[in-house]
């Protein structure tokens, strides 16, 4: 019979290394299931840092028609509070003449008109934010419109204090 005392040295060790055992063996596959989830990850978050192949052809520097991206559609934003305030968000320009800006929307199949009344008071402000005039905005500019919606005909006026255009 084997004492007591070695008996327990032969229990603690053999389990010493069962849990090393396991530990190592979670940790290298945690780490392997980590690298492969989020290798993709790190390579869109890197700008593309590697090289580009296709064709069995190494660029090091991606090529034009993989870095060229297409332009994106503004945010279209609607907002008309109760006291008639009204917020116009990626607006397109259709027609700007003397102090009139007919501006329009589309969300799918459906197309929002808006008649802008801009007079002296009118802020007129380009991308950075700085002081600009009516005759900086064309048609098929992008616009940000703060104002109070007014009584009109068939399409909504806003009597506009604020026109920004947008990049």
């Amino acid at each position: 019979m084997i004492p007591l005392p070695i008996l327990w040295q032969r229990i603690l060790s053999q389990r010493i290394f069962v849990v090393a055992a396991l530990a190592a063996t979670v940790s290298i596959a945690g780490g392997l299931l980590l690298y492969t989830g989020y290798s993709p990850l790190a390579q869109a978050l890197g700008g593309g840092s590697g090289p580009v192949t296709s064709a069995n052809t190494v660029y090091l520097a991606p090529n034009a028609t993989a870095t060229s991206t297409a332009k994106k559609d503004p945010v279209r934003e609607v907002h008309i509070a109760n006291t008639g305030l009204t917020l116009l968000r990626g607006a397109r320009v259709l027609s700007a003449s003397g102090n009139t800006i007919v501006v329009g929307m589309t969300w799918g199949a459906s197309e929002f008109t808006w008649v802008l009344q801009t007079n002296y008071a009118t802020k007129f402000l380009n991308p950075e934010g700085e002081k600009a005039s009516a005759a900086d905005i064309h048609a098929g500019d992008i616009v940000t419109v703060t104002g109070k919606i007014s009584q009109g005909g068939v399409k909504p006026f806003v009597s506009a204090d604020i026109v920004r255009k947008s990049e």
